[in-house]
């Protein structure tokens, strides 16, 4: 059985003891282990997947070579049958997911489709090497990012409003970064550019000539950014809950696309009664009404058990339409079985299960993953597909959706990659995508808008998937 973090830990915290001790005119200096250089230990899971989880150094900052060294966490399983196919790289999404050995511990126990299930399968014929993102705070490593900053709360006598919201991010965020920087952490290091390049490093430490890349989301935005900088060396790829490098900032009309098609599902299911007006016509009439009007009302929040009043405006209706209900995942298909009922309950004015979510939510203080901002806005968006995105016709309703990157933006150190980095161009690699109809966080419009520069790409389209469509579609078909 694998060993545990901790004792991966002691063996960090050894080698640095033991690997960099010198002495000049009687002091003694430590001395980092050499860029490339790899610790690693055996991992073994009877029966399933046999290699080792490893570190390698890699320069903080490679644009500041007097900066320190920190590590990159990955794990590696070499092929059950060697048959000289390039190996898979995992490249986890987030930014900010991970894969860790107690994952795929967890993983292997489960009897049905999962993205572990996924790894023993393409680890039969092929070498798979997972690569989680640098700085992570859950995996084991020499120096981490502090995982979270955070952002006051607003009040619950005003309604939410993205402009306040912006305002108390932009102070937030810049506390964070200079806690960072009493902390010797060059933030600058922390962007896309430099997770292309840790892939990289790692390819070449093992030899690999050509690589698969199998990205979900923002895994899939990595994986197209390798593609970009390293092309010869992409054999094929697997993207899902596809994400182009200029499609970071959410369409307006790509999430109302969405909630058209849960329309659509809620009228054929007949279990819903819907308004004349229908679902969206209904989700129209609380925004206005709102904008016009915020309500104020006391709520009961029933897991604290208590009572307080908040005020409920545009925003906060705007803000939980996209955001987790019940005590289901995101991106799961109950969420979305859910929604309706919560469009349609604030539409007939009844706003208590709404202000149970804000008393849950506001009086708190905001925390948002460090290596998520960095890295999502070093990325950005050309000026192009902003305009574009302001001047569609669901802005109106929505809001701007991406006010969260618009706040911090300017506040992040991380360089921000060129237009050019961006922009799509036909690539004659292999890519397969999967992607579902009903997926919020990256409407099916992103893989459409890709397919055509791919000669050798083919869509596989799982109807009523979320962002999950994988698991759907397995769910569905087991073969899948």
């Amino acid at each position: 059985m694998f060993q545990n973090v901790s004792h991966f830990k002691t063996l960090i915290i050894a080698v640095y003891c033991l690997s960099g001790v010198t002495i000049a005119h009687g002091q003694t200096k430590l001395v980092q282990p050499a860029v490339g250089t790899t610790l690693v230990q055996s991992l073994d899971f009877p029966g399933k997947l046999q290699g080792e989880e490893g570190l390698i150094i890699v320069p903080e900052n490679r644009e500041n070579p007097s900066g320190r060294m920190i590590s990159v966490h990955y794990l590696r399983f070499p092929a059950r049958e060697t048959v000289g196919l390039p190996p898979v790289f995992i490249l986890p999404g987030g930014p900010g997911q991970c894969v860790t050995a107690e994952d795929i511990q967890r993983g292997l126990r489960h009897k049905h489709y999962n993205k572990i299930s996924e790894i023993v399968a393409f680890n039969r014929n092929r070498d798979v090497i997972i690569v989680n993102q640098r700085g992570n705070s859950r995996v084991p490593g020499i120096y981490g990012l502090p995982a979270k900053w955070s952002a006051k709360p607003g009040k619950s006598s005003e309604p939410m409003s993205f402009v306040k919201s912006s305002r108390r991010l932009v102070a937030g965020l810049k506390t964070s970064l200079k806690k960072c920087e009493s902390l010797n952490i060059d933030t600058r290091g922390y962007d896309i550019l430099h997770l292309i390049d840790d892939v990289d490093a790692i390819r070449r430490v093992y030899g690999y000539e050509k690589i698969a890349l199998r990205g979900s989301s923002f895994g899939s935005q990595w994986a197209l950014a390798y593609l970009k900088r390293k092309p010869n060396h992409v054999d094929r790829m697997i993207l899902s809950g596809v994400e182009p490098l200029d499609h970071g900032y959410d369409s307006a009309n790509g999430i109302w696309n969405v909630f058209k098609r849960i329309e659509e599902e809620t009228r054929k299911s007949k279990g819903v009664k819907l308004p004349d007006v229908g679902l969206l016509g209904a989700l129209q009439a609380v925004i206005a009404r709102l904008e016009e009007q915020p309500v104020r009302i006391r709520g009961h929040h029933p897991r604290k058990n208590y009572t307080a009043e908040v005020v409920i405006g545009a925003d906060d209706f705007r803000h939980y339409l996209t955001r987790p209900i019940l005590d289901a995942p995101i991106h799961s298909r109950k969420m979305l079985e859910f929604w309706p009922k919560f469009v349609l309950e604030v539409y007939q004015e009844d706003y208590q299960y709404l202000a149970a979510k804000i008393i849950d939510d506001r009086p708190e203080y905001q925390h948002h993953s460090l290596l998520l901002t960095l890295v999502d806005n070093s990325l950005g968006i050309t000026a192009n597909r902003e305009t574009k995105l302001q001047s569609e016709s669901a802005y109106r309703w929505l809001g701007d959706q991406n006010w969260f990157y618009k706040a911090t933006r300017d506040v992040t150190p991380t360089p921000v990659v060129s237009d050019e980095f961006r922009q799509l161009s036909v690539n004659q690699t292999p890519v397969l995508m999967i992607h579902g109809t009903l997926d919020l966080a990256t409407p099916i419009e992103n893989a459409e808008e890709l397919l055509p520069f791919f000669p050798q790409g083919h869509l596989i389209t799982v109807k009523g998937g979320t962002h999950a469509a994988t698991h759907h579609a397995a769910s569905i078909d087991p073969e899948f």
